[in-house]
């Protein structure tokens, strides 16, 4: 019977759907890293908060865009003439359009330019009518005083772009914290992998030592009991298999979770080792000092204080402010006049003058201005108590380090030793001069020397990793940037050396 293209094409896509789901992603922890940085979904939202921080830092250079104002209306109004004989009224017809261009500057001033056109016609009539009357005015508003200066004007700006580079060290900070947490996952997950590879060699040599056993019971050579010893270990040694296997998947789903991969996850073919890591508290110290965004972070706070100390002291002071104008007038009978008047010489107006406003007391101003500089104190000692947990974290992740070789080491020499007894064990068992729960017993302790020795190797990975983080090194170790946004991009970005990967 013929199969149709659509059968056929559907028999394609489910066959490829049960294989492709077997297939599984293997990664090593260079690409596990980057794999997290592009993927991880709280670093694409640090990302985010860090682009809306950029955006919003942006449109605060807003104040300085010039305003432009146009307005039209049109009218009728009714006014009572009281004369000495009769009373009448005044009617007057009117249509006005007014434009108006001002603009920010950043001395605190403010310049505008406004132009005023108004058509009446009134009743009982002037001695043109209707008529037009316009009036260009240029005015400016210098604070002499409060509110003077670029620091004032630009508070907004200066405050945002704090906060901006305070939303850019989270965004450094959690992918510091993601790196981390994927490299210690990644160890993790090898260690179990590991450990699955010695519980196999375990079930089989017990299931060695079981058919060992069953022979020499065949041949009247050895007691039953013995065999049901080792039907034991191998149940027991395929129970901690089991257990080995449950614990190493679960390890790479959480790894998986750090990639926010829904699929399949392998590692590869990577071996645990001891690198040589010079360690120095002081170089350290400074490293982190330089490098470590929670230090970056609570001096971008003491900066933002800075700024808005400057300000609160501003307002402590009294408004003095100076203004000034200059205009044109015009009047005619048709529109044209007002524009020759305008434009010419004859009918200028001008002034210059000086307001002065202060609150007595001025409490609000002088209160601000205390707080903030309680919050400056505050802040002080907060970098300063940051600066010594750098310090006191330093000095822990060497003394880490340094416990976690001499605990490779350890664990190395009581494999080996291990190894040892256990061959002995089983020359001595294959002639009789040992019992099966002997050899058994050295195996379980070559297991638990091999175990000790794989959690040696993944805490001395784990405290290189927490050694490069507390000093400020994870992110140029794994060859990580995070750059500023270049033209329309708005938010920062996690970048990966080449060179590096």
């Amino acid at each position: 019977m013929r199969l149709s293209l659509t059968t056929f094409l559907l028999a394609i896509l489910i066959f490829v759907g049960f294989t492709g789901s077997s297939l599984a992603l293997t990664v090593d922890l260079p690409s596990a890293v980057r794999m997290a940085l592009e993927k991880n979904l709280d670093l694409q939202a640090a990302v985010a908060d860090a682009g809306a921080a950029e955006v919003f830092a942006r449109g605060a250079y807003g104040i300085y865009d010039p305003l432009l104002t146009a307005g039209y209306k049109e009218g009728q109004s009714r006014t009572p003439l009281n004369f000495a004989f009769y009373q009448a009224k005044e009617k007057s017809d009117y249509r006005q359009v007014d434009a108006g261009l001002s603009q920010q500057l950043p001395t605190g001033a403010t310049l505008a330019l406004n132009l005023t056109t108004l058509r009446e016609d009134v009743n009982p009539p002037p001695g043109v009518n209707p008529y037009y009357d316009g009036q260009l005015t240029l005015s400016l508003v210098q604070p002499l005083l409060r509110n003077f200066g670029r620091t004032v004007t630009e508070q907004d700006i200066r405050l945002a772009a704090k906060d901006r580079d305070i939303s850019v060290e989270d965004l450094r900070e959690q992918a510091f914290s993601t790196i981390a947490a994927v490299r210690d996952g990644y160890f993790v997950v090898l260690g179990f992998r590991d450990l699955i590879s010695y519980r196999k060699t375990s079930v089989s040599l017990a299931e060695r030592v079981l058919n060992e056993n069953r022979r020499r019971t065949e041949v009247g050579l050895m007691a039953p009991v013995e065999v049901l010893e080792a039907e034991v270990g191998v149940k027991q040694r395929e129970r901690e298999l089991l257990d080995a296997q449950r614990e190493y998947q679960n390890a790479l789903d959480r790894l998986a979770v750090l990639l926010s991969l829904s699929g399949t996850l392998e590692v590869a073919d990577d071996q645990m080792i001891v690198v040589d890591l010079p360690t120095d508290e002081e170089r350290g110290y400074n490293l982190a000092l330089e490098n470590r965004p929670d230090v970056f972070r609570q001096q971008l706070q003491l900066d933002r204080l800075a700024v808005e100390r400057t300000v609160a002291a501003n307002q402590t002071l009294p408004a003095v402010d100076m203004v000034a104008s200059f205009g044109r007038r015009g009047l005619g009978r048709e529109e044209s006049d007002i524009i020759d008047d305008l434009s010419g010489n004859s009918y200028n107006n001008w002034e210059v003058g000086v307001q002065l406003s202060y609150p007595l007391g001025n409490r609000a101003a002088r209160n601000t201005l205390r707080q903030v500089e309680f919050r400056q104190q505050a802040q002080h000692a907060r970098l300063a108590q940051l600066h010594e947990e750098v310090r006191r974290e330093i000095r822990e992740a060497i003394r880490q380090l340094d416990v976690s070789r001499k605990k490779v080491e350890v664990t190395g020499v009581g494999r080996n030793l291990a190894e040892e007894r256990l061959r002995i064990l089983l020359k001595r068992h294959e002639v009789g001069l040992e019992t099966t729960r002997q050899v058994l017993q050295g195996e379980e302790d070559l297991a638990q020397a091999r175990t000790d020795q794989i959690l040696a190797l993944a805490e001395y990975n784990q405290a290189v990793t927490a050694y490069y983080r507390v000093t400020g090194q994870l992110l140029k170790h794994e060859g990580v940037r995070v750059v500023d946004p270049v033209g329309k991009q708005a938010a920062p970005q996690v970048v990966i050396d080449a060179e590096q990967n």
